[in-house]
């Protein structure tokens, strides 16, 4: 997990990000990914850097939901 991620307040930074490694993506992967930053900039929340990571790992097969959501209770003490 990327400690020191900026915070990202619009969706054309979380775009950028995307665009960043949009080269590594199939077109599905990169669209897959790009409605869901979208989906979540309707209700004025943008992923940062750590976020599309994660949904890049997702869609590669690389790491499941499950496996995220548990790095991140364990980072947060809630394990």
């Amino acid at each position: 997990m990327l400690q020191n991620c900026k915070e990202v307040y619009s969706l054309e930074e979380s775009l950028n990000i995307l665009n960043k490694y949009a080269n590594n993506l199939t077109p599905r992967q990169y669209d897959n990914i790009k409605s869901i930053i979208c989906s979540f900039a309707i209700e004025n929340m943008h992923l940062n850097e750590e976020d599309i990571l994660n949904g890049i790992a997702i869609q590669k097969g690389d790491k499941s939901v499950l496996e995220i959501t548990q790095n991140y209770k364990a980072q947060w003490g809630c394990l």
